[in-house]
């Protein structure tokens, strides 16, 4: 199982025609490549969650869109874990969190994009205390490693 921290992007905007085509379009034009993308509704406003490369050109374009008058933007630390396709994956990592402590934000799933296999992306309360987990906890041997393939 590979754990990398990334910075995931979560934009706040009205719900109206053309918001979410609008930042995915300021995102093309930037040449952000968006590898993982999660809408949901909070107070009657939705939340985009952004994953994308290259990190600093995807802040440049949630910084224009505040100038613009969206958001707010929120940047956080995220941990996008591999694991293996089987039952009870995610929960052994809720349960391990749990166990030691360390609270789960949010989770959900990026999709595979590129080289990368799919990930479970979560955001934890204390980012750090998490990683100290992964590297406690007995995974199997056959998880995904970053190339998409299967670790010996």
């Amino acid at each position: 199982m590979m754990t990398d921290k990334i910075t995931e992007f979560s934009i706040y905007l009205d719900q109206r025609p053309g918001e979410l085509a609008g930042l995915l379009e300021a995102c093309r034009a930037a040449g952000v490549d968006v590898q993982s993308i999660v809408t949901s509704e909070h107070n009657e406003r939705g939340v985009v969650r952004v994953l994308g490369t290259p990190v600093d050109t995807l802040r440049g374009v949630c910084e224009r869109l505040v100038e613009s008058g969206v958001g707010p933007v929120v940047e956080a630390d995220v941990l996008a874990i591999s694991v293996e396709h089987r039952p009870g994956a995610i929960r052994d990592i809720a349960v391990a969190m749990a166990d030691n402590r360390v609270n789960v934000r949010y989770c959900y799933l990026a999709p595979s994009a590129g080289p990368l296999p799919a990930r479970v992306v979560m955001r934890f309360d204390d980012t750090d205390a998490a990683l100290a987990v992964f590297e406690e906890m007995d995974l199997p041997a056959d998880a995904v490693s970053p190339g998409g393939e299967h670790a010996a």
